[in-house]
């Protein structure tokens, strides 16, 4: 019989788009952390500068990165809901961000955030689940290693591609529209 795979990181939070106690503080929210996620962003940093542009507002967002980046240093930027509200409707416009979106990749596990550069830029990401976290296993836990290797190499290969654009190996690697 196999060995239980790596138990799952994780840390409680106050997430207050939800109902919480403001005199206790008590957590209302439990964040797992995808396995081979830190590593997978250790190595796109040797190579990319890194971005979080994401929809959630900014506690939440600083909630995370406090535990995911606590000195600050993986992130260029970090663009949230509260800075920049459309993107809850209009998705993820990466000139919010950056100039050079030949140098762009955004990965994300929703399509529709997409649009705003016609897909040119974006990769899906494989959604980490409930699912995948309630039943852990070797099997969910390979498909999450499998999902960062997949990404570090799509980020290793767009930043030396030829051309200079990172779209052409987005186009290569893109699953769907």
């Amino acid at each position: 019989m196999l060995p239980t795979p790596p138990s799952l990181e994780h840390f409680d939070q106050i997430d207050d788009d939800f109902p919480f106690n403001p005199t206790t503080l008590e957590p209302n929210t439990r964040t797992y952390f995808r396995p081979g996620a830190r590593a997978a962003l250790q190595i796109c940093s040797y190579f990319g500068i890194l971005h979080v542009y994401t929809a959630a507002q900014e506690s939440y967002t600083n909630n995370i990165l406090k535990q995911l980046d606590p000195d600050r240093r993986l992130f260029d930027k970090v663009i949230h809901r509260d800075d920049y509200p459309a993107i809850v409707k209009e998705g993820k416009d990466l000139t919010v961000g950056t100039d050079r979106m030949d140098r762009a990749i955004l990965f994300d596990d929703k399509v529709s955030n997409f649009q705003p550069q016609q897909f040119e830029n974006g990769i899906s990401v494989l959604p980490y689940t409930s699912e995948r976290v309630d039943g852990h296993s070797w099997t969910g836990y390979l498909i999450d290693i499998a999902e960062m290797a997949r990404l570090v190499g799509i980020s290793f290969w767009g930043s030396i591609h030829l051309s200079g654009d990172a779209r052409k190996v987005v186009s290569y690697w893109r699953s769907d529209k």
